[in-house]
Parts: C-alpha cells; structure tokens; sequence
C-alpha cells in the first residue's frame, strides 16, 4: 500500500518571462496508477508546467513533491532518476541510427568503460515483451512509419526506468486505428502500474482515456475534474472562457474555374525512391479539396513538388491558372498567388531565430510589397504584422521578440494569418489545428471556410481524419504514393477513409 495519495504534486508553482505569467500559482496533483489529461489553450501553461517538471526550466517559486517526498533538480538527469519520462509531438530520434541505438543512446548499459550492448539489448526486448510492442530493433528509424515511431520513443522512457509518463500531442499524426492503438498501449502502461499524463487538445480522447482532467487557462487552473462526471461543452467551456462549437456548420460550395490541375505527376526523394506515383487531381476555385492518409503515404513529397520545395519527374505535369508552374521557382509562384501553410511549422514555415515581424512577412518580403526601392518599409511591415496578431488572436509581448518566444499554436496562428490575408488564388495547407486548442481550431476553421467562400482554391493536408471530413468538399485518400478518390467520399464514416488510408477497398455506395 502506497504510503502518498499523489505520485506527483506540483505545489504553488509561478513562472514569469518578463511581462508574460505562464504559471500562475499553479498546483497539479496526480493519482498514481491513472491517466490524468492536462489541457488548455495555446499559452495557458502547460508546456511552461511540463518544462519545470523535467528541469528545462526552473519556476520562480513553488515546489515539487514525488511519492509524497520533496525534491530539487539540478538539471534534467535528476528528473529521469526520479522516474520521469516525456514524449514530445516532435520525435527526439537521430536519423540513421538504429531503432535499438535511439532508444539506449545516453544511457546505454556498461561493462567496465564499454557499453554491453548485449545487456542493453536484453533490457531492451524485456520491456517489449513486458508491454506488448513489437519493435523491429535493428531497423533504421528513418523506415518506420510515425505510429511505430511513438512506440519507439515510449519504449524510450520506459527504458530509463519512468514511472510517470508524459504524452505531448500523442494523437496529432495517427489514423482512427492508429489512435485506438495508442489508447490501447495506454491502458496497458497503466495496468503494470505505470502513470501517465496527457497533454492534447482532443477532447474525446481525453474523455476515453483519462481518469481525472485539469484544465489551465492563461497560467492558471480553471477546474481539477473526473472524467467521468463532464463532458466536451465544459472542458471546451474551461478552456476557452466561452462556449465552442465542435461541429462546423459549413455551407454548400460553389466551386469556379479549375486552379490547379496535378497530372500523372511522379515524385523521387533525395535517395531516388518513387513517392508519389502518377498523381493526378484537380481543385476549383471556391473548393476545398482534402488529402488523407496516414504518414510516409507520400503527402509530404506531393506538396513539396506543388509548391517548389522539390522537382517532379519531367513526365508530370503542374498547371496552376492555366501555366504550367512544374519547374518555376517558389517565389514565381508566390507571385501567381500560391500560398502555403506547412506542416513543419518551425523547420520550413518559420524562422525560429527571426523576429514576429521577420516571420510575419518572410516569403512576401520581395514579391508582396513590404519595400520602398532598395529599403523595407517598417510602417507596411509593422501594419500588417499587427493586424495578424490582432485578427487572429496572437498571444506576443512585442513584435521585435523572437517568434520561438511564442508557443507553438501562437506560432500557427502567426504562419496562418502570413498566408491568408494575402491575396492568394490557391491556398495549400498541411495540418492546419495541430496542436491547438480548441478555439484556435474553430476560429482557423471558419477561416478556411472563409477563404473557400470568396473563391479561393484550399487543397488541405491534414493527419486529423475529423478535421479533413469537416471542412472538405471532396475528399481524396493517398495510400503508398497513390491518389485514391472515391465517388462517394463525403458518405464515408471515419472508419471507412481510415481503412483506405490502409490500403483497403471500399465500394462505390462506400461498403
């Protein structure tokens, strides 16, 4: 019998940079032995929460009480001695190593001055039996698909010995059947007596998963509830400050001229391996045209080749407005008015060194404006800047600060409001609402819908099966590097697209 109600209690906490009260006397206490979700807006806190958790920050004041004992970090280490592990949205794998090699770098098991790999690996294949995942351990991380990832990186902190898991955004890049594994890998965590903390902005998910729920808004807990005894209203409710709609009400599309036509396109990646395969679609003005499928289905490679990231095979074809753009430069078509939201939000849609104001005009800077002669225009700049911040509801302190200031749904936001307040004849957006809460989702929503509704052309990329069955006019599946379009696609059920998003035949009448 446990000698401590909570295995983790975080008393009083307070964190301030500069003007800004990320954590606000906060105190999180959590059961051993449960699922307890953390959830809130973009900036309420919770990263601030889990940072001081694992020691990459320091709060200001407060205290943290493991098994009922008082502890004081020196640097993150000492959170893994205590049994503490966190799996990040963005992956902390090392490309071209081993899975084997990812998961015990750092902490391999040692015989004298060399590292056992024997042992390690032992220890290693216990756990996965223990926990039922079936790892290939010797494959390279770069061939495994996103849900094997997830696992990889779990089997990660259970390797470091972690009683209390933390799960960031686990759900944001899984088909249907990929999250029910999750939830399933979960529960059994939690039957060998594992904790786990739950940090999304799915409310359904947190309903089925957790035992308990806190909810922060603007550094502050706003409610400690049972799962049990709520439901998405008040969660929705707690966090945004005001009812959400969590159904769009999308009106009928009256779809134009056709914008962009992919035809027969074929797309190569840096090694040579064919991931688009003959590719053809087409999207109209004033249509939203979405593409699901689960990750490295080739998503990733079409967009690039749209938007000129990446050179398509000569035998392909891109036409946007009738010219055919396959080997004109990013910034020609940026001029014809192809704007892009991408998925990689910090690596390709940001500069996380430059400023809110750099990042607010970064791509526009030559082709849009933003110049008299041979200098930028600040009072252009520092207007259209402000009227993003302002339209959509981005949380800064100043423009000058550095865009990595902001949290990551602040960061959409920003990247969001850049491409839609240009004058853009094609919009291509890759997982619009990853990892942002639930009014940020409804707001980006309407104005996608907006965008569509004034005759703008939207092809929309998203992992989120929902989000694309909401806001798509037609839906389009890729699966191995192929377009699958199924005439019925609006009539399908989630399971329906996830089982195409597999490989699986669906029939016309969509059985």
């Amino acid at each position: 019998m446990n000698s401590y109600e909570y295995i983790l209690e975080m008393r009083n906490i307070n964190k301030r940079f500069k003007n800004l009260v990320a954590n606000d006397n906060i105190t999180f206490r959590v059961r051993p032995g449960t699922v307890h979700a953390l959830i809130g807006e973009n900036g309420a806190g919770k990263s601030t929460l889990m940072n001081i958790l694992t020691n990459i920050q320091t709060p200001d004041s407060g205290e943290i009480y493991i098994r009922g004992e008082l502890v004081e970090f020196k640097n993150p280490l000492d959170a893994v001695r205590h049994g503490i592990g966190m799996v990040y949205q963005e992956f902390m794998t090392f490309q071209g190593m081993s899975v084997l090699d990812n998961i015990i770098v750092g902490f391999e098991q040692k015989n004298g001055m060399f590292i056992d790999y024997k042992e390690s690996r032992r220890k290693v294949e216990e756990i996965c039996k223990k926990y039922n995942f079936n790892i290939p351990l010797d494959a390279l991380v770069n061939d495994l698909p996103i849900a094997t990832l997830q696992q990889v990186e779990i089997i990660k902190v259970l390797y470091r010995n972690a009683d209390i898991i933390i799960l960031d955004e686990p759900t944001s890049v899984l088909t249907p059947q990929g999250v029910q594994g999750l939830l399933d890998a979960i529960r059994f965590l939690v039957k060998q007596g594992k904790t786990v903390i739950f940090i999304t902005h799915k409310l359904k998910e947190v309903l089925e998963i957790s035992d308990d729920i806190t909810i922060l808004k603007n550094g502050r807990v706003t409610g400690v509830l049972s799962a049990k005894e709520t439901n998405e209203l008040e969660l929705a409710r707690l966090m945004v400050g005001r009812e959400v709609m969590l159904q769009i009400n999308k009106p009928q599309c009256k779809t134009g001229d056709v914008v962009l036509i992919v035809s027969n396109l074929k797309v190569k990646d840096s090694a040579g391996v064919i991931r688009v395969k003959n590719a053809s679609f087409k999207v109209h003005a004033g249509e939203i045209v979405g593409i699901s499928g689960i990750a490295v289905s080739g998503q990733k490679a079409l967009v690039e080749a749209i938007v000129g990231l990446s050179t398509a095979e000569k035998h392909g074809e891109i036409i946007f407005c009738g010219r055919n753009i396959t080997d004109e430069t990013i910034a020609n078509r940026r001029k014809m008015g192809m704007g892009y939201i991408a998925q990689d939000r910090t690596g390709i849609g940001s500069n996380k060194e430059g400023t809110i104001w750099e990042n607010a005009i970064m791509g526009y800077h030559r082709v849009k404006g933003f110049k008299r002669k041979h200098l930028l225009d600040f009072n252009d700049i520092n207007a259209f800047t402000n009227k993003i911040i302002d339209e959509y509801a981005v949380k800064t302190q100043g423009i000058g600060d550095k865009i990595k200031t902001l949290s990551g749904g602040n960061i959409q936001k920003l990247i969001a409001g850049r491409e839609f307040l240009q004058n853009q004849k094609l919009l291509i957006i890759e997982d619009p609402t990853r990892g942002i809460d639930v009014g940020s989702v409804e707001f980006i929503w309407n104005r996608i819908i907006q965008m569509a509704q004034v005759g703008v052309a939207v092809l929309l990329i998203s992992h989120d099966l929902n989000e694309v069955m909401q806001l798509s006019d037609r839906i389009l599946v890729m699966y191995n590097g192929s377009i699958i379009e199924h005439p019925n696609s609006k009539v399908l059920t989630e399971e329906q697209i996830g089982l195409m998003m597999l490989g699986g035949v669906i029939d016309e009448v969509g059985n």
